[in-house]
């Protein structure tokens, strides 16, 4: 049967798929942005193990669930509405503070850590030694800013002070650079 070969030797490919977790800022500044995003995690799902996403405009929601047998315009036209435009006041290191407490589990050696935001904060605390200890768990943080590097450090933003945490930042505001950024992303898995 096996032309005399006694054995047929088979091998399977043991690596592990990465984990993600996303961040995203779905403020007014950063909306367009994290829309594009959140529909290339969508796209992204049966890629990665495990993807966590969350949104934030004051305060941290888990928004995985949202993603669950949906279309990606659905489920993200569901969470644009529970979290809708308006002047909120950007808290980033709020809503590192929530993920700490409740979410800082799905952060381990195999997860990518993505950031999508502007680092902006409004001058509230943007707790860095929390983002230190999930860019510390993590096998990579990567950062995506639509901001160009000169306008860091202008104003509210926190970002001169986040870059130098993460292993990658990139400048991303088309539907282009962010593919781009996520394919580089896949490769480096």
């Amino acid at each position: 049967r096996n032309s005399g070969v006694p054995i047929d030797l088979r091998h399977r490919d043991h690596r592990l798929k990465p984990k993600l977790v996303v961040i995203c800022d779905i403020s007014t500044s950063m909306r367009y942005c994290s829309e594009l995003m959140l529909s290339l995690v969508h796209a992204l799902q049966d890629l990665i193990t495990k993807t966590h996403a969350f949104a934030f405009i004051d305060h941290l929601e888990y928004i995985s669930p949202d993603f669950v047998g949906r279309q990606s315009n659905e489920a993200i036209r569901e969470v644009l509405m529970r979290m809708p435009r308006g002047s909120y006041n950007t808290d980033m290191g709020y809503s590192l503070t929530n993920f700490a407490q409740t979410y800082m589990d799905t952060v381990d050696s195999r997860t990518t850590v993505i950031i999508v935001g502007d680092g902006r904060n409004n001058y509230k605390n943007p707790h860095l030694e929390i983002f230190k200890t999930i860019a510390r768990r993590s096998r990579r943080t990567l950062w995506i800013n639509p901001e160009m590097p000169m306008l860091w450090g202008s104003g509210d933003s926190d970002m001169l002070d986040y870059a130098p945490l993460c292993d990658n930042v990139v400048i991303a505001s088309t539907m282009g650079e962010l593919t781009q950024a996520v394919d580089h992303l896949l490769v480096q898995s």
